[in-house]
C-alpha cells in the first residue's frame, strides 16, 4: 500500500445538461479537472495518460460539482475573492 496519490489522467469528454465539457478524469480517484483553471493539454494531451500531480490542480469529485464552479468563472465574485498576505508584505 503507498501513502501517497499517483493519479492517471486521460481526456474525457462529458455531456451535461446539453453542456459539452472536454476536461481530465483521474482513472484511479474517478476525479475530474476544472479545464478552466487547469491547463488541460499539459496535463492530459489527447490520447496518452500521464501521471501529473501539482498542489494547485483544482479537482472536484463529480461532474455537478465541477459545473457549480465553472459558472463562477463568470461571475463578479469570482475576481473580488479574498487574498491572504503574510506579514511584513504589506508595504511591498
Amino acid at each position: 500500500m503507498t501513502l501517497y496519490w499517483e493519479p492517471r489522467w486521460v481526456r474525457k469528454k462529458v455531456v451535461v445538461d446539453g453542456m459539452e465539457i472536454i476536461t481530465c478524469q483521474d482513472l484511479v480517484t474517478k476525479m475530474f479537472l476544472c479545464p478552466i483553471c487547469n491547463n488541460i493539454d499539459t496535463i492530459c494531451p489527447e490520447g496518452k495518460e500521464t501521471n501529473i500531480v501539482s498542489e494547485d490542480l483544482i479537482t472536484f469529485f463529480t461532474l455537478k460539482d465541477l459545473i457549480h464552479h465553472m459558472r463562477t468563472h463568470g461571475l463578479q465574485t469570482f475576481k473580488k475573492r479574498i487574498s491572504i498576505k503574510e506579514r511584513g508584505e504589506e508595504g511591498k
